[in-house]
């Protein structure tokens, strides 16, 4: 059986896979599986389809990833997005980043490296360390979690190594942000492809 799959741009979260997949149904098209950054299909999609599907997506703030670089870029993203989450929830024995990504996309950490910033002009150890500050504004923004627990759920091993990298990032301590979130936080799905500068 043929699977074919596309890589999408711009999906960060469960919300994001449950619109894609809306999207395609509406549409006709029964994925087989749909993750971040990818929906995978038991057919051949001829050039019609594809076209059919970047014009769903497109409504919804989705796009295909063309190129070659930008298909490894979506799927680094995505595997970022994954060890985030072992991040959160406290996974046993998890591996450096470097490691992980590595595993994951059986690919060396440099060729990974090289051609993520090729694409979005940025190294994945500050990518990484970006998702990380959008994702303490979100949880500095609920007030639910103290900062010594935000550091901890982002795999800070102590508030004030955590605390010292916001400032350095945002120009303000986790405190002060709480008080006055400013710079907004920066949707994950905007900041890969519309924040930082593309060179592809």
């Amino acid at each position: 059986m043929t699977t074919t799959c596309l890589q999408i741009k711009n999906m960060c979260c469960d919300r994001c896979i449950e619109v894609v997949r809306n999207l395609l149904q509406e549409a006709g098209y029964n994925p087989v599986s749909v993750a971040i950054g990818e929906a995978a299909f038991v057919k051949d999609l001829s050039a019609n389809d594809i076209e059919n599907i970047r014009r769903k997506l497109k409504s919804k703030g989705f796009a295909i990833a063309e190129k070659s670089n930008e298909k490894v870029t979506v799927k680094i993203h995505a595997a970022i997005c994954g060890y985030l989450g072992q991040i959160s929830n406290k996974e046993p024995s998890l591996q450096k980043l470097s490691a992980y990504l590595s595993e994951k996309l059986h690919q060396s950490y440099y060729q990974l490296s090289r051609r993520f910033t090729e694409t979005t002009g940025v190294t994945i150890e500050k990518y990484f360390i970006c998702l990380r500050m959008e994702k303490a504004k979100e949880l500095l923004m609920h007030d639910e979690l103290s900062i010594t627990e935000i550091a901890w759920q982002l795999g800070y091993s102590t508030q004030q190594i955590f605390s010292t990298q916001f400032k350095k990032e945002t120009g303000k301590t986790p405190g002060e942000y709480r008080l006055n979130p400013i710079p907004k936080r920066i949707h994950w799905d905007k900041l890969l492809w519309q924040h930082f500068k593309q060179n592809a």
